[in-house]
């Protein structure tokens, strides 16, 4: 999904067991609501984090876990302004600090293949 013009996120699922299996997210573009697919396989126990019109995040926060020789997501807490969320997913393994630096985020990037392996974020600023 192309991130450029959104105005902000609205809502993120995520299904999760030991790791983060799949995130999706639900963008609002001039009024009008977007979802992306899904990055990974959905399993395990469904979250769904609705963010209130003038909430956002603001950073996500994690660990990296390993499953079968590979990376994946082992841990995921997002950062708002108002609220943090999570942590979802209970594996350990090295941590990863996303911060917004003071700007907002307003998608994801991410790499999947059965399992959500990788995710970055696209951050604006304040006018």
């Amino acid at each position: 999904m192309d991130v450029r013009g959104v105005d902000r996120i609205v809502k993120v699922v995520l299904w999760h067991s030991g790791a983060v299996d799949v995130i999706s997210v639900l963008y609002e573009r001039d009024g009008r609501e977007e979802q992306t697919r899904h990055w990974g396989k959905p399993e395990g126990q469904r979250s769904e984090i609705c963010l209130e019109p003038d909430e956002y995040l603001i950073g996500v926060k994690g660990n990296l876990g390993n499953f079968g020789g590979c990376f994946l997501l082992g841990r995921l807490t997002l950062i708002g302004n108002l609220r943090t969320f999570g942590p979802y997913g209970t594996r350990e393994g090295p941590p990863f600090d996303l911060p917004a630096a003071g700007g907002k985020i307003v998608g994801f990037h991410g790499r999947s293949g059965g399992l959500l392996e990788a995710l970055g974020t696209y951050v604006k600023m304040d006018d």
